[in-house]
């Protein structure tokens, strides 16, 4: 959701190739048909040079601009509508209860979604959110990732919100092979959101890294001051 990987982090066609090769069924939304997520050919592999290339996404949707809100929203509701059709055998109830909070609250304000409304924001047709939905609750495992197209929107943060939420009403949070997952392309960035580097570390995570890597820490400072010379090369040297 909200990226364009062909585009902009193109190495990810080949993680997105490998997972489908391994079975992973794949759902592309995107107000634009980019060509790298519907099929990519792969140039390291005799297939994607002569071959036909890899079918990536097993279902496209043309959302709207500002819609995945509204499309993820509708597909909580269908998993909690089965939820009530068949009590006890749609949500992880179990994980819910160790370790979530509020779900009566979402189910009230979920209850009052019009499909009208959805239809109208997302620009799709009921019967691809009912596809959607019915890929999500036959998955054992599921990862939703987005980029920039999500983060750097206005309603940037309750739209992710709603990805946490509808990982959480079956647990796929915390499990491998599951979990919400953001794309930012850049190595350092995108490095940044997975080891949790910052340049003022707190001392407990500190901690923690010596107690899990088991290197002597002492004397490292807590706070390692940013410096033109770190960040591009060279002393007076300028980023571009």
């Amino acid at each position: 959701m909200g990226q364009n990987p062909g585009t902009c982090h193109p190495r990810m066609l080949t993680a997105l190739e490998e997972a489908k090769l391994a079975g992973a069924s794949i759902v592309a939304v995107n107000p634009l048909p980019e060509a790298g997520l519907i099929n990519f050919k792969n140039p390291q592999r005799p297939r994607g040079l002569v071959g036909k290339g890899t079918d990536l996404a097993d279902q496209f949707l043309q959302i709207r601009l500002a819609g995945d809100m509204a499309l993820l929203q509708a597909v909580s509701k269908r998993v909690l509508d089965a939820e009530k059709a068949a009590p006890g055998a749609v949500l992880d109830h179990a994980f819910i209860e160790e370790h979530c909070q509020g779900l009566e609250e979402f189910q009230a304000h979920i209850d009052e979604l019009d499909e009208k409304d959805v239809l109208a924001a997302t620009g799709l047709r009921t019967e691809e959110i009912d596809e959607l939905a019915s890929r999500y609750l036959r998955a054992e495992k599921v990862i939703i990732t987005w980029a920039m197209g999500l983060t750097q929107h206005k309603k940037a943060v309750s739209t992710i919100k709603e990805i946490v939420n509808l990982l959480l009403l079956r647990g796929n949070i915390g499990k491998p092979g599951a979990g919400p997952s953001p794309i930012r392309g850049h190595s350092n960035v995108q490095g940044d959101r997975t080891m949790g580097i910052w340049e003022k570390m707190p001392e407990p995570f500190l901690n923690a890294l010596q107690q899990e890597f088991g290197f002597d820490r002492r004397g490292t400072p807590a706070s390692i001051p940013w410096t033109a010379s770190a960040a591009c090369g060279t002393a007076g040297s300028r980023c571009s």
